[in-house]
């Protein structure tokens, strides 16, 4: 369905206020995602610049290390909505790896589990 590091449009209910937000899967399996947001709101965070890697966004923005687990029913209406709108550039992979490794709310498994999935 989705690989590591494809991008999709999601309703996120879990912000204020909720509103449609793009999200990064860095965990097929395990439903986990990253959030993309305009601004670095949260630290964790890694630039993605818009111009060479990552055309489909409107304007430079910030992935946000931090999970957010989506079931198989969000992700493949998201998928039947909008489909896959793009993927984060491999070379963002190492530093997403690196930065997952220091996040302070998951278990070292479950970390591990993203880094093993990623490219």
């Amino acid at each position: 369905m989705l690989d590591p590091l494809d991008v999709i449009w999601i309703f996120d209910s879990l912000i204020e206020p909720p509103h449609p937000k793009m999200v990064v899967c860095v965990n097929p399996v395990g439903g986990i995602f990253y959030r993309i947001n305009s601004k670095p709101f949260w630290k964790p965070c890694i630039l993605l610049e818009k111009l060479p890697h990552h055309p489909w966004l409107d304007h430079d923005s910030y992935l946000h290390i931090d999970p957010l687990m989506l079931d198989d029913y969000i992700v493949s209406e998201a998928l039947k909505r909008d489909g896959n709108i793009g993927r984060v550039s491999l070379t963002v992979s190492r530093q997403i790896k690196r930065l997952t490794l220091d996040v302070r709310c998951m278990t070292l498994s479950e970390k591990q589990a993203i880094c093993d999935c990623l490219p």
